[in-house]
């Protein structure tokens, strides 16, 4: 996780704790964990590629 979207996560976090009404608090709640979530596919993704690049990469030499 990069550490932008780490901080962007934790300030989602400190909205939640401080959100007026309990409605807010699950709309950013869930916005937090969409993105959590988000970022863990893309991560899989970039390893996904990383790992076919490599596989290219060694069948052209």
């Amino acid at each position: 996780m990069s550490n932008e979207l780490r901080k962007k996560l934790h300030d989602l976090a400190e909205l939640c704790e401080n959100a007026p009404d309990p409605q807010t608090k699950a709309i950013i709640e869930a916005i937090r964990l969409q993105t959590a979530v988000l970022n863990e596919r893309l991560f899989s993704i970039e390893l996904q590629v990383g790992a076919l690049t490599k596989r290219l990469e060694n069948t052209t030499d």
